[in-house]
């Protein structure tokens, strides 16, 4: 360097840094000694044990190369990936805890539902146990007794199908559960199923073979069942005789039909206004394995002039219509009756017609209010004869809007006037599973419709109950 100032400004800063390094050197030098000396500290000693080594991950400073040439990279890359590892082991453990308190959590809140509709059986109370129930497994659906529990109150209720449903799926999470095969085995034979019952006995038999109540029930479907073989056997006889019956009836009147001589009646042909130039068609009669056989044949029309004698046969045969209809004079009279349909003499047949029965799918619904909608006395009817609990297996996930609020409308107008018990479509309509986004596209004043229903079952329907519909409403 030609420069002096910069070369003596180097060397100040160089003796500055070198005199701080003695200085720190002689002050590590010291502490040492005075550890040497000192007797040992036993909280130092735990303190090692749990805080990590500072010396291996102690900085080296930019300056001492020697140091930087024994490190070795490798062993470090190893720490970090250990400490990272450890860190993650950490993240995975609580995120599992977390998961475990949610789990416990909502069990909880399962056994806290199953238990009010426990109080809710011993009071016979079977439709608000449905819903704390159905709470119940939407809160932990791993437990067999909620399903066997809502079970029961289903073969209450009479609703056989989805108490079979919910025994299905209590044994598919305990295959030993035997109050699940009692209640399926019952729901079985209230419908007729007796060897679906049969086998779901003989299991219960398998599990507790002294079980009693199983005993009388397998004799019980033994005795429906050799019923059942006696009255096919009789049907089948039945069936027989029947078909003899018929033999004899055709053979008896294929004999009326003939005449003594053995001759088929002969066909009367209508006297006809005869003309000059014309020829007669007369239809022939042929027995049916000597008809033909083969499809009709397509015409093919085509554009032709017409001579003047073609139109003058046309209007022959336009006039023998004419003398032909006035002879008639009965079917001008029918004719004038019948023109004159109104919309009056539409609506009272419609009015006769039989209602359409209970619906089994949302389209079958669909159809039969679409064929009532004019007249809501008849959908007061159709709606009466629907058990409100069967609205939700009917409708499913298809609800529309339209439909929700003419179900409302029916239950304000007919079924508080007659003073009918609504409380059953309520809880049905509160079991649908977008019932929310239903409401809330309703208009205000359906919403007070709602609200009206609801003050009217409130008087019928426990606290507990109405508190839980207004909830499921959202109103």
């Amino acid at each position: 360097m030609n420069n002096p100032y910069l070369l003596r400004k180097q060397l100040q800063e160089n003796e500055e840094e070198l005199s701080n390094y003695l200085r720190d050197m002689s002050i590590w030098q010291e502490q040492m000694k005075r550890k040497e000396h000192s007797p040992p500290n036993p909280n130092e000693k735990k303190k090692s044990k749990i805080s990590p080594p500072k010396s291996s991950k102690s900085k080296i400073s930019s300056w001492d190369y020697s140091a930087w040439d024994k490190f070795d990279v490798d062993n470090a890359c190893k720490e970090l990936d250990a400490q990272n590892e450890l860190k993650k082991n950490d993240n995975y453990g609580s995120s599992v805890d977390c998961l475990n308190n949610k789990l416990q959590s909502k069990q909880s809140e399962g056994l806290y539902e199953k238990n009010l509709g426990n109080a809710l059986v011993q009071k016979q109370k079977w439709a608000e146990a449905i819903l704390r129930y159905t709470r119940a497994i939407e809160y932990y659906d791993k437990d067999p007794i909620f399903y066997a529990n809502r079970a029961l109150c289903y073969l209450k209720t009479n609703e056989f199908k989805l108490a079979i449903i919910d025994c299905t799926s209590s044994l598919e999470l305990d295959h030993t559960y035997v109050k699940a095969f009692q209640r399926r085995s019952a729901a079985y034979m209230a419908l007729g199923m007796y060897d679906e019952a049969r086998r779901d006995i003989q299991d219960i038999l398998k599990l507790e073979p002294n079980n009693k109540q199983a005993k009388l029930d397998i004799e019980v479907v033994n005795n429906k069942t050799k019923q059942g073989e006696k009255q096919k056997i009789s049907d089948i006889k039945c069936q027989n005789t029947n078909t003899t019956n018929n033999l004899q009836c055709k053979i008896i009147n294929s004999k009326m039909l003939c005449k003594e001589d053995d001759k088929p009646i002969q066909i009367v042909i209508p006297n006809w206004p005869q003309r000059v130039g014309c020829k007669q068609i007369t239809s022939i009669q042929k027995p049916p394995h000597l008809r033909s056989k083969k499809p009709f044949s397509t015409l093919k029309i085509k554009d032709v002039q017409v001579n003047q004698e073609k139109l003058n046969n046309i209007h022959l045969l336009q006039t023998t219509l004419k003398e032909v209809c006035e002879q008639k004079h009965t079917d001008q009279s029918l004719d004038k009756e019948i023109i004159p349909m109104e919309k009056s003499s539409v609506q009272t047949v419609k009015k006769h017609a039989t209602l359409p029965p209970v619906p089994l799918t949302y389209v079958q619904l669909k159809q039969d209010w679409a064929y009532l909608q004019n007249d809501p006395k008849l959908l007061f009817q159709y709606l009466k004869q629907i058990p409100g609990k069967r609205i939700p297996s009917i409708v499913r996930n298809s609800m529309d809007n339209d439909l929700f609020v003419d179900i409302i409308r029916i239950l304000r107008v007919e079924f508080i006037k007659y003073g009918y018990d609504i409380t059953d479509y309520l809880i049905g309509l509160s079991e649908l599973p977008r019932l929310q986004m239903l409401v809330m596209f309703c208009s205000s004043n359906e919403v007070s419709n709602l609200k009206e229903l609801l003050n009217y079952v409130s008087k019928s329907v426990s606290e507990n109950a109405f508190k839980s519909l207004k909830e499921s409403f959202g109103v």
